[in-house]
């Protein structure tokens, strides 16, 4: 087989080459899925509740377009806003279904008072006068009667206006949705189409264009657009960005490590050619299957990247090795050797170690193990088959290693080894009284349940989330659905009213963090004075008011609460995103059980901010059962690997040790676990297992010919600076995810990157030094296994080094790592 690598290398690489050149040019590129149902499993309850809501009540997609004006209320200001809601609508925007504006709302108390004055009409006068008024407000022409705020204003004289403000500001329906307490301040209101009938990036994109040109024509500060379609979009936008840009700058970073260490060109070629090919025919066959990425999608391709330095980097360092001491083909033919198993094996290692990730009950984490687990499987074998043109090249572009040099970085790793052999004991207490204080962190991890901090600060969702959550409360939506019948009474209204009052009541510390409740409460009674009649004329009102509302043109205004042929109705409830998740928590808990006390089991709470919520509940409880199934799934290999279940659990020590260090430090940094910084354990995991395969099978092959010290030394003279190249440039490429916009992948990156530093030092010292106090354990004899004081010295280091290095015809250090 490597004769055959060997001879067919330029084919190989020719056909490589002309695959990825015809993937660039002509190979389909996978789409991402802009919902929140990407979350989810299609069989999830969570998801299926959700559903049905959207199903009965229309989805709860909406956008707030918020703006600064001082004349709101206003013939000018109610214009003003009349002109933003024609920007944004369905007819200049296709994602839009609906958008609702304060010059288009009704007087609602103007409404009440119509229908008080109609009730004390005697019998005979009532129904004529509640046909005349049905007619009326079918034609209603919302833009100039009275009846409405845009009409009403208009037509107000100063008196009047400041009247009608006041009455805006105190009415629920108004308040905190449509205009803020100073009536400086209002929002325009757009209800998007189902995320699957139009792309949600571009309709926010365009949704931001015509309000920032609305506010420009008018020399108004930037509008804020906010809402739970926004998060989405914004993270899907990120991270189709975020795959370009980071793609680019690990390919760079991990080009330049690779050159700075063997001084290669073309082994800095091998492994973006790999990973670059791989990702172009994962991305085309994703296409071809109809399958789209989820928000874990973005910086797939440059892990995959990333992910193949580890075999890149030991092929390259043997290589040079070998190359001091043989012509470039033996040189080429004794690395294949030498390497193929150990490759092969870390690869079908890390790949079940990412594919447990398939075990999770959260789609993007399941999508994100089952893809770079099959990709990083495929392109280290992609790798191996590439090496023989960066061993063999057809020109050189390399400054090449001179025959009988030595590696200054072999004789620092035979004195690193040599000092962990001498003090083995030392060596595991320091590891150990570092790692373990740290590891106690873990105690500490909390969830980030607030996506608002998914982005950076400087980003405009960001601000404009904080400038719309300190002006109209917050923007977080939940909705309770609860049984009603199929016709309204007013103890069903009553029973929503109290509903309101607990849920609004939650939370007496932070009155901020139930911002709002909405329900057929709010539209039918907002000023309570409906509750107040007697009970005949109670029903009476009440049914003459769904008789207008329903001949009206916001007849749909209220289908958002009631469905009558559902027999269900909806309370909606708006929450602070930036807090606590326990607070979070408490208020969906607590706002479900009062609405069950009133309306019985069947009640429910969904919504948007609650699935985000529950994604990543999901995601923290599957995280140590993944974790759980990866490190089982290596072990196993290990195992098999080794013949030896001792041998393996050792090995899988500094890989734990260095997932407990990286854990424990985010919780003492107060790193929250979210979708991304969830997945830093099995990464890690999966990461730090190569580069312990590479150094444990030279060392386990070497053991049977050599004695104990001989091939603990060889085996790390060789692999030690391929764990370093390894390590270096796994760690700088994870590092480039901090160019990002979204802060789960900067601290997934940075997180990982420190993971992989931990793991080396794992490999490169806490290894060697429990084989030696394993070896020490096994020579002495039964007798004395509890008496002996100390074992014999070891050899001095310059038996050991001897022994570990090939003779050398100029003893001169080359100068390069490799």
């Amino acid at each position: 087989m490597i004769e055959i690598l060997l001879r067919s290398r330029y084919v190989v690489g020719s056909i490589v080459l002309a695959l990825l050149a015809y993937l660039v040019v002509f190979g389909e590129r996978v789409g991402y899925e802009q919902s929140i149902g990407s979350f989810f499993a299609e069989d999830d309850p969570a998801m299926r509740v959700y559903q049905d809501a959207a199903a009965t009540f229309g989805d709860d997609n909406f956008v707030f377009l918020v703006y600064d004006d001082p004349e709101v209320v206003s013939a000018a200001g109610v214009d003003r806003a009349a002109e933003l809601a024609a920007a944004v609508s369905p007819a200049a925007i296709p994602g839009v279904v609906r958008v609702e504006s304060i010059d288009a709302m009704p007087l609602v108390w103007a409404l009440d008072d119509a229908l008080l004055t109609l009730d004390k009409l005697p019998n005979f006068a009532r129904k004529p006068a509640m046909d005349a008024a049905r007619r009326a407000v079918k034609n209603i022409d919302l833009k100039t009667n009275s009846m409405t705020v845009g009409g009403a204003v208009r037509g107000a004289d100063a008196a009047r206006r400041a009247a009608i403000q006041e009455r805006l500001v105190k009415n629920a329906l108004f308040v905190g949705t449509l205009i803020d307490p100073t009536a400086t301040t209002t929002a325009v209101v757009a209800r998007l189409r189902k995320t699957n009938e139009h792309d949600v990036v571009a309709t926010v994109r365009q949704l931001r264009e015509k309000a920032d040109a609305f506010a420009a024509r008018h020399g108004l500060a930037r509008p804020a657009v906010v809402g739970p379609p926004v998060l989405l979009a914004d993270g899907f936008a990120s991270i189709e960005i975020d795959g370009r840009r980071l793609a680019a700058v690990g390919m760079i970073l991990i080009a330049l490590v690779t050159l700075s260490a063997v001084r290669s060109v073309w082994w800095a070629i091998v492994p973006i050619v790999a990973g670059w090919t791989v990702w172009l025919a994962t991305e085309a066959l994703l296409h071809a299957l109809g399958i789209r990425l989820s928000l874990s999608g973005g910086p797939l391709v440059a892990q995959i990247i990333v992910l193949t330095m580890p075999a890149a980097s030991h092929l390259a360092i043997h290589f040079r090795d070998d190359r001091r001491k043989m012509a470039p083909r033996p040189a080429a033919r004794t690395t294949l050797r030498a390497v193929l198993t150990p490759i092969l094996w870390t690869a079908a290692t890390g790949a079940i170690g990412y594919l447990a990730l398939v075990t999770s009950d959260v789609m993007p984490i399941r999508q994100f193990g089952a893809i770079l687990g099959s990709c990083t499987l495929i392109a280290a074998v992609l790798v191996m088959a590439l090496a023989p043109v960066a061993m063999l090249p057809p020109f050189p572009m390399e400054i090449p290693v001179r025959q009988g040099s030595k590696s200054r970085v072999s004789a620092a790793m035979n004195r690193l080894t040599l000092l962990v052999h001498r003090q083995p004991t030392i060596v595991v207490a320091t590891v150990a009284a570092v790692t373990l204080p740290l590891a106690v962190g873990m105690f500490r991890l909390t969830y980030e349940t607030n996506y608002i901090n998914l982005f950076k600060p400087a980003t405009r969702v960001v601000r404009d989330y904080k400038r719309v959550e300190s002006k109209l409360g917050g923007i977080g939506l939940v909705e309770i659905v609860a049984p009603v019948g199929s016709t309204l009474d007013f103890d069903a209204v009553a029973k929503l009213e109290r509903v309101g009052g607990v849920i609004r009541g939650l939370t007496p510390e932070d009155p901020r963090a139930v911002a709002q409740v909405l329900s057929l409460a709010t539209v039918l009674d907002p000023d309570g004075r409906i509750a107040a009649l007697a009970p005949d004329a109670r029903a009476r009102v009440l049914a003459d008011k769904l008789d207008l509302i329903a001949a009206s043109p916001q007849a749909s205004l209220l289908r958002n609460f009631w469905n009558p042929e559902a027999k269900q109705t909806r309370i909606l409830v708006r929450l602070l995103e930036q807090q606590p998740a326990a607070t979070k928590a408490s208020i969906f808990r607590r706002a479900e059980d009062a609405a069950r006390a009133e309306f019985g089991p069947d009640a429910y709470l969904t919504g948007l901010s609650y699935l985000m919520t529950k994604t990543t509940e999901g995601v923290v409880a599957t995280q140590w059962s993944t974790f759980a199934w990866s490190a089982f799934g290596i072990l196993a290999m290990l195992t098999l690997a080794f013949r030896s279940p001792a041998l393996a659990a050792l090995a899988l020590l500094p890989t734990l040790l260095s997932v407990a260090f990286v854990l424990g430090l985010m919780g003492w940094l107060s790193i929250k676990l979210d979708i991304a910084t969830a997945l830093v354990a099995s990464v890690a995991l999966g990461l730090s297992v190569d580069d312990t395969f590479h150094c444990l099978i030279q060392y386990h092959r070497l053991r049977k010919t050599r004695g104990f010290r001989r091939s603990l030394f060889a085996s790390y003279a060789v692999s030690g600076p391929g764990v370093l190249l390894s390590s270096l440039a796994v760690a700088v490429g994870f590092l480039a995810l901090r160019t990002s916009e979204f802060e789960p992948f900067v601290n997934f990156g940075t997180m990982v990157a420190v993971a992989t530093g931990g793991s080396t030092l794992g490999n490169l010292l806490l290894l060697p030094a429990c084989l030696t106090l394993g070896e020490r354990r096994r020579r002495r004899p039964p007798a004395l296994v509890a008496t002996t004081p100390a074992p014999a010295a070891p050899a001095p280091a310059s038996d050991v080094a001897a022994s570990a290095a090939a003779p050398s015809a100029d003893p001169r250090p080359s100068g390069n790592l490799g």
